[in-house]
């Protein structure tokens, strides 16, 4: 039988009210004009159970949050979403329905290693929790199926409920819509989604191998002619060239070992004279420096001695003069007041009596000149010290130029000419080298080329089984398509029943499992009106969920939520009369089924068949469906009712 799931109830809570709204009967009414929050209650619906639905500026402004209580399976749930940011609009509450305790949270959307919403009431609805394969931009990837998916077969939306059939016009929804169909029809299972999952990767991959193999061979073409047999006969004669340019390289080197070993004692002679003028060189630097040292000494003393000789004679000459004019300017000096004790000239202290002592003045001369003479000699020494120095210096780099001229004789005519072989001879061998590793790079290509050959014709076979079991598998769930036949047989009974002009076939297609009216997909149809095509989605949707209360095996959820199901209709008897057929099909739905279906329907105006059929939930503009928000009613012109509670 159809996979249970049934509301009884929608709590809408603000910050100053709340109100239930209760779904007892088999089939409920949500009726109303336009604009009092038929379609709003029914988006709470979708929302509630984690849905992504289109909330109105009264909702989103008002509601704190909506509550569901829900029967899905065997399980009897409250869940309840808040209406506020992302954040907490990303979770749905699970309450014990009898304490109103918080039982669980589940997230809406996937998240790794987290249990979501969509999980749980799939397993509790006992329907499959697949992956299904997809592929786009030409990559395969997959999908996750999720109980939002699933409600899309639940819930005929007013928006599209004349333009599409389960949203088939959403690319990125309708492979859902197919799997769905095919999960619930049990036209695939898990192993043959696995089968197809497993053969659009294998396709993939094959493809991306096919790729690079072209790539690696379109650069084996453009770089090199030459094949890899060619490459590897050349190969082998570039290693045999190799073995004997190394083997030619290794003798001469030989030779010059030993002919190097001729020379040894004079090199290991030259190495000793050149470590000999070094330091030779260094005792010059020193013994230099010496000297410089001793000869400023010397020119300091005898600068000495020259002033002291130089104030002596002053002394000795202007003492006895006493000057009456300036000897610079000429002025006279009679006149100047001077200190006693005091130069007239330069207005100084005299000096003592004592400095002026011929005695002393001879004495400080023989202490300098005997200084001198003990410089002078030092000096001497030092320098005799310098001359020997720079003696035994030329001495070791004549010695070195010597020993150099003679090793350079001896090699010129021996390692030279070897030396110039051996260059020769190497390079010979780095040329051989990089030919080799030249040649195998492409023989590397070649080899990686036919891997990746070899990987492609490993991934068609692999592909190839995956599609014979693809074949075989679906071979034996063929026998399930005639389920699709006899949902064509029903679907074409509604909508017989439904007085729809110039109808003479309808039928389910096969392979996109969509109404097809009088040879016409539901696209075409839409040339002869809203009402036509409204007609046509109605009948499909009772046509699968009654296909799912007769067959055991067909998981199709036992609810069904209409919006506006005679929207487009018109107002003729004809079209009174269709409204009337679908009100009555309903019914006899209800009638037939009982408490093992659910039909919630909104529509602006009440069952057009006894109400004692339906329970009736009304909404009007002094009572609309957001509870304690006043309706501003028609003819308000600073919000349309549509923005305002569609």
């Amino acid at each position: 039988m159809a996979a249970h799931l049934k509301f009884l109830s929608l709590t809408v809570t603000t910050a100053d009210a709340e109100k239930t709204y209760r779904f007892d009967q088999t089939a409920t009414v949500i009726s109303g004009p336009s604009g009092s929050g038929k379609s709003s209650l029914l988006m709470l619906l979708k929302h509630v159970i984690g849905g992504s639905a289109i909330l109105t500026p009264a909702v989103r402004d008002h509601v704190h949050s909506v509550r569901a209580e829900i029967l899905v399976g065997d399980e009897h749930l409250v869940l309840k979403r808040t209406i506020g940011d992302e954040d907490s609009r990303n979770r749905v509450d699970v309450l014990d329905p009898a304490t109103m305790n918080l039982r669980q949270s589940f997230i809406v959307r996937a998240e790794a290693g987290q249990t979501t919403l969509s999980d749980h009431l799939l397993n509790a609805l006992g329907f499959p929790r697949e992956t299904i394969p997809t592929r786009r931009d030409g990559k395969a990837g997959t999908l996750n199926v999720t109980f939002a998916d699933l409600f899309a077969y639940v819930y005929l939306e007013a928006i599209n409920i004349d333009t599409q059939v389960v949203h088939h016009h959403e690319s990125h929804f309708n492979p859902k819509r197919r799997a769905l169909f095919k999960m619930m029809f049990g036209l695939t299972d898990s192993a043959l989604l696995e089968l197809q999952r497993l053969a659009g990767n294998l396709r993939a991959e094959m493809k991306a191998k096919e790729s690079e193999h072209e790539s690696v061979s379109s650069f084996l073409a453009a770089s090199d002619s030459r094949s890899d047999d060619e490459l590897r006969a050349e190969l082998v004669q570039l290693r045999e060239m190799l073995q004997l340019a190394e083997t030619a390289l290794g003798s001469l080197r030989s030779e010059l070992e030993e002919s190097s070993a001729a020379d040894a004692v004079l090199r290991r002679e030259l190495r000793q004279a050149v470590e000999a003028a070094r330091d030779a060189a260094q005792e010059v630097a020193a013994a230099r420096e010496l000297v410089e040292a001793r000869q400023a000494v010397v020119a300091q003393v005898e600068l000495d001695l020259l002033r002291l000789e130089r104030s002596a004679t002053a002394i000795e000459k202007l003492s006895p003069f006493d000057f009456v004019v300036c000897p610079r300017c000429m002025q006279r000096l009679e006149a100047r007041s001077v200190q006693d004790d005091h130069c007239i000239v330069c207005l100084q202290h005299d000096p003592p009596d004592d400095t002026i002592d011929p005695a002393a003045v001879q004495q400080a001369r023989e202490a300098l000149e005997s200084q001198l003479r003990d410089a002078q000699g030092v000096f001497a020494g030092d320098a005799q010290v310098l001359d020997t120095a720079r003696v035994r210096a030329q001495q070791a780099d004549f010695l070195t130029t010597t020993l150099r001229r003679q090793l350079d004789a001896q090699t010129r005519d021996v390692v030279a000419p070897r030396f110039d072989a051996i260059a020769d001879s190497s390079a010979r061998v780095a040329a051989l080298g990089a030919s080799i590793d030249a040649v195998t790079q492409l023989r590397d290509a070649w080899a990686r080329a036919r891997s990746i050959a070899q990987t492609v014709k490993d991934i068609k076979a692999r592909r190839a089984r995956t599609q014979a079991d693809i074949k075989s598998k679906t071979a034996a769930l063929a026998a399930r398509g005639n389920l699709v036949s006899d949902l064509s047989s029903n679907f074409h009974t509604l909508l017989t029943e439904l007085h729809l002009p110039w109808v003479q076939t309808a039928v389910v297609d096969p392979e996109t499992y969509l109404p097809v009216v009088d040879g016409d997909p539901f696209d075409r149809l839409q040339a002869s009106g809203g009402g036509i095509t409204t007609c046509v989605n109605i009948a499909y949707s009772l046509a699968l969920l009654e296909f799912g209360l007769t067959h055991p095996d067909v998981l199709v959820p036992s609810l069904l939520i209409i919006d506006s199901p005679r929207k487009a209709l018109g107002n003729n008897p004809a079209d009174r009369e269709r409204g009337r057929r679908i009100y009555s099909r309903f019914k006899a739905l209800a009638d037939t089924y009982g408490d093992q279906v659910q039909l919630i329907i909104a529509d602006n105006d009440t069952a057009p068949i006894p109400n004692s059929a339906f329970s009736t939930i009304p909404l009007d503009y002094p009572s609309p469906m957001v509870p304690g928000v006043a309706h501003p009613g028609p003819g308000h012109t600073t919000r349309t009712e549509d923005e305002y509670q569609a």
